[in-house]
């Protein structure tokens, strides 16, 4: 595991802030990628540590993934400072459970990329497709079961 070059973080905030039209502020911490495109927050101090510890696996929050655009998770929503308003979608109680169960829900004609905000809590954002539909980006070991 490597922490991500400074030029590679500059660039994902700019894409953060151009397709998802949210602010984001990672403090002092690293930004290390993982397999699969994810993304996750390290302080210093415990990637430090981690360096010196044989079989550390895994460290960090888990708070994006970027593929051919960028996603919060619902830790990475924790480090919103602003979001546009065209990008947050309100959610009501059962499209909340919707949502977090990894299934669809009709949000209109919005962005090509959403955050879920249900009762002031975000819940991640979801791509949308050409009809309205919000497709949540929730790993599938944090979704809701069936």
């Amino acid at each position: 595991m490597k922490p991500m070059e400074r030029s590679e973080v500059e660039k994902f905030i700019r894409e953060l802030e151009q397709q998802l039209k949210v602010v984001v502020d990672f403090g002092e911490n690293l930004l290390v990628k993982t397999g699969e495109g994810k993304i996750r927050l390290v302080p210093p101090d415990v990637f430090e540590a981690a360096m010196v510890m044989p079989g550390v696996q895994q460290m960090g929050l888990y708070v994006a993934k970027w593929r051919r655009y960028p996603t919060l998770t619902i830790e990475g929503c924790m480090f919103l400072c602003s979001a546009d308003h065209t990008a947050v979608v309100e959610l009501d109680r059962e499209q909340a459970l919707t949502w977090m169960k990894g299934g669809p829900v009709d949000v209109g004609k919005k962005a090509q990329l959403v955050i879920g905000v249900y009762r002031g809590f975000y819940l991640g954002s979801a791509v949308v497709d050409r009809t309205g539909r919000a497709y949540p980006q929730i790993p599938k070991w944090r979704r809701i079961p069936e």
